[in-house]
């Protein structure tokens, strides 16, 4: 039986390696990086926009499906790569299908920043705002542009790679044997 030292540990190797994934994905996946900014501004819109707390709610919801099934896709393809190094037709399949789930769970996210900004009035007022102001014009353009950096340019994570580590995927290949067939 383990004390609450060895259990503390084992549950912070585990919140560790769970940060190791995350910023795997933001380190090597564009897309994540695209719905992540793409939240930022819609989220920081939101904030001029004064959505309700069920409104914050479905919006943080949607936003959070979309990234997770980034996530999930990111590693299906890392174990269909793994398992099918070479061109398979089943595993282009596996990989479709991931991209497929990240695209339906994006398009539902559409549909309900639609529906949480339909109000014309105050979907005008809150453009409105956000264009009379100078600061406002400046915060959005600077998510606009740090953004097209985060998404495009060469990101370089800087945290500590000890805790990190993952600068470089180590892949367990056995040597082929072929006394067995």
């Amino acid at each position: 039986m383990k004390n609450g030292f060895g259990e503390f540990r084992e549950l912070k190797k585990s919140f560790i390696n769970a940060f190791k994934g995350l910023f795997y994905c933001i380190k090597h996946e564009r897309n994540i990086r695209i719905h992540i900014v793409i939240a930022t501004f819609i989220f920081t819109f939101s904030v001029f926009f004064k959505l309700s707390r069920i409104e914050y709610a479905i919006l943080i919801l949607a936003i959070g499906l979309v990234i997770f099934c980034e996530i999930v896709n990111t590693a299906i393809e890392a174990l269909v790569n793994l398992s099918s190094p070479s061109y398979d037709s089943l595993a282009k399949i596996a990989k479709d299908v991931a991209a497929g789930g990240v695209f339906l769970s994006s398009t539902v996210a559409i549909f309900v920043g639609i529906f949480l900004f339909a109000k014309k009035e105050r979907l005008l007022s809150t453009i409105c705002l956000i264009f009379s102001e100078f600061r406002y014009i400046m915060l959005f353009s600077l998510i606009l542009l740090f953004g097209f950096f985060f998404i495009f340019k060469s990101f370089k994570l800087k945290i500590s790679r000890r805790v990190i580590g993952f600068d470089e995927v180590k892949i367990y290949k056995p040597k082929k044997n072929n006394n067995f067939k």
